[in-house]
């Protein structure tokens, strides 16, 4: 069968496959330019023509005359190949039912992917003090000051306002941008543990020190620990054992392709490349 000929430039052509798959490629907004506007056709087709062009000078490159331009011509082509290989054996992998894996390991691991923790939010009053800074006592005069007035029944949010040195959460009254897990390692311990002793919503911690200086904690929610359903964590264990599915199977190929017996290794040669280099 002859191949259809769209573009012709001397010996160069575009053959109706090739524009095709280019075409499939392109954005939307580009095939509707090609499709209606001449000057656009026109930019198309140039485009792939000098893009023909660039590979047949890439190709016809001499290892001799120009050895470092051929080998980097030489493993891109090896590294693009590596790719599409990857693609291509992708695209007609035979896939199991993921589902069913993905209820079994729910099953098994359940105590380990299902549980929520407890999440608790706060709000809190900080006076900066860092290691060996000369504030340490004004800063618990402070604070204790405060604690007085929140047990008269003043507004946490006000006196934070007023009196917080956290410019992140001051604005807000106190109120950090995001709940506290027990185990939360982005938050300090003593903070966490001062948190989580708070008895009930509305309640406030003693006077805590962290590495940013001390702190009144108010707890102001809490969100209950729960066991996540499998329907809640399916596409993410469908996901994972699909990804790692296909990254064996891919592994499999390659090894197929590896030697079946031993390859010859001229070591002495080997050996003064690296000692050039």
């Amino acid at each position: 069968m002859a191949t259809e000929i769209i573009v012709r430039e001397g010996e160069l052509t575009l053959s109706r496959a090739e524009v095709e798959f280019a075409l499939a490629g392109s954005p939307k907004q580009i095939r509707n330019s090609v499709q209606l506007d001449e000057a656009s056709r026109y930019e198309f087709f140039v485009t792939l023509l000098v893009s023909k062009k660039i590979l047949a000078e890439l190709q016809a490159l001499d290892v001799s005359e120009n050895p470092v331009a051929y080998h980097q011509f030489l493993f891109k082509q090896l590294e693009t190949a590596r790719e599409l290989d990857k693609q291509l054996f992708q695209n007609e992998l035979v896939l199991p039912d993921f589902e069913v894996l993905a209820l079994e390991r729910y099953k098994i691991s359940k105590n380990d992917i299902a549980p929520v923790p407890e999440i608790r939010e706060a709000s809190h009053i900080l006076r900066l003090c860092t290691d060996n800074c000369d504030e340490a006592s004004e800063a618990i005069e402070t604070l204790q000051s405060l604690k007085n007035r929140l047990e008269q029944g003043e507004s946490f949010a006000d006196l934070a306002i007023e009196f917080s040195q956290d410019p992140g959460s001051k604005t807000r009254g106190g109120r950090l941008s995001q709940g506290i897990e027990r185990d939360a390692e982005n938050v300090d311990q003593v903070v966490r543990d001062a948190l989580f002793a708070i008895p009930e919503v509305g309640g406030f911690s003693d006077i805590v020190r962290s590495r940013f200086g001390f702190h009144i904690l108010k707890l102001e929610s809490i969100t209950a620990s729960r066991t996540r359903s499998f329907e809640e964590v399916r596409p993410a264990l469908v996901a994972e054992i699909e990804k790692r599915f296909r990254q064996d199977a891919y592994r499999e190929r390659l090894l197929s392709l590896a030697p079946e017996e031993t390859i010859e290794i001229d070591f002495s040669v080997f050996e003064a490349l690296v000692n050039e280099m």
